[in-house]
């Protein structure tokens, strides 16, 4: 079944995306093993003995392998990248460890004949997320161990269940009742925080207020000579082709579409009548902008900070947790 998939392993694609979140990465390896050479106080030719590219690798994989077991990832806050999950939670319920630990204790000693093949399952799960060099540890390219975190946990949660069966009926009661208020608190706190909280706190993770930009852009967009937009959240060209329904081959044909490559990334400048700049930064900043287009109409959108106060607001969108998102101004 994985056979169609070995052509792409050798792919120029392939290499491209490993090349770029790999911790042997060409933008950083050498710098950062020379900026510890630089820093090392140990006589010659120690530094080079410790800081090398294998002694490198090494450590970085270790403790980014080492790093998806800790009670801190599974039970306490989880991954740092705030679209992957609820922050504030671990990957696993809190109530789930106790009847980890006893799942895996038993599974130890169980004689079954599956126990390897899960013991391998956990083991090489995040053996390919520990070559990588960003957010780590990480939840998204962990979901493959998922299943075995709650075929044990289930395995622990049956073994109490035979012990509670073991107990006086008074003790029956009580155990019982104690881990359905457990198992309730805990799902009621993570759906209030789905809800209620995640939406409010994480919005500019999610890239909220793109979608209400480009409608309003939709609406006026033939009004103007040029409309400016920032990149400061991200990629905002992707937002307006997508809500403006904008044809994908007109698009790509497009004579004013300026693309460039940075280390990491292939960005988009210009297309149609749309400006993507880092607005604020040097070069870039609202009278910069407007000197360098004289005469014309220009519908500008960027943060509160990029444009001057005095400047009258056609419109402002802000996060759910009223901090300012974007504002739409008009200049001719």
């Amino acid at each position: 079944m994985l056979l169609p998939l070995v052509p792409y392993l050798f792919s120029g694609e392939r290499s491209a995306r490993y090349k770029l979140v790999s911790i042997t990465d060409d933008q950083g390896l050498i710098p950062r093993i020379n900026e510890n050479r630089g820093r090392s106080n140990l006589p010659q030719p120690l530094p080079k003995l410790i800081h090398n590219k294998f002694t490198y690798v090494v450590f970085y994989f270790t403790r980014n392998y080492l790093a998806h077991f800790t009670p801190q990832f599974l039970f306490i806050s989880g991954a740092p990248h705030k679209q992957h999950h609820v922050q504030d939670m671990g990957e696993l319920y809190l109530f789930q460890a106790p009847f980890l630990f006893l799942g895996l204790y038993a599974l130890f000693y169980l004689k079954n004949p599956f126990k390897g093949l899960l013991f391998a399952w956990v083991l090489l799960a995040f053996v390919p997320v520990s070559v990588t060099n960003d957010s780590i540890p990480h939840a998204l390219r962990t979901l493959i161990v998922v299943p075995f975190y709650q075929l044990i946990s289930g395995l622990g949660f049956v073994i109490s269940l035979r012990w509670i069966k073991q107990f006086s009926k008074v003790w029956k009661i009580i155990s019982i009742t104690a881990l359905l208020i457990i198992f309730a608190v805990s799902l009621g706190y993570y759906l209030y925080q789905y809800y209620r909280v995640y939406p409010v706190a994480y919005s500019r993770d999610w890239q909220y207020g793109y979608k209400q930009v480009v409608d309003y852009i939709g609406k006026h967009k033939d009004e103007y000579d040029e409309i400016v937009y920032t990149r400061h959240y991200g990629e905002p060209h992707m937002f307006t082709l997508f809500y403006l329904n904008y044809d994908p081959a007109r698009y790509q044909n497009d004579q004013n579409l300026i693309r460039y490559e940075t280390f990491d990334w292939v960005r988009v400048l210009k297309f149609d009548k749309f400006y993507f700049p880092d607005l604020g930064d040097e070069g870039t900043q609202f009278k910069d902008i407007v000197e360098k287009n004289p005469g014309k109409k220009l519908l500008i959108i960027g943060r509160k900070g990029d444009i001057p106060s005095e400047i009258p607001r056609l419109l402002t969108i802000n996060f759910p947790n009223g901090e300012n998102a974007f504002d739409v101004v008009e200049v001719e």
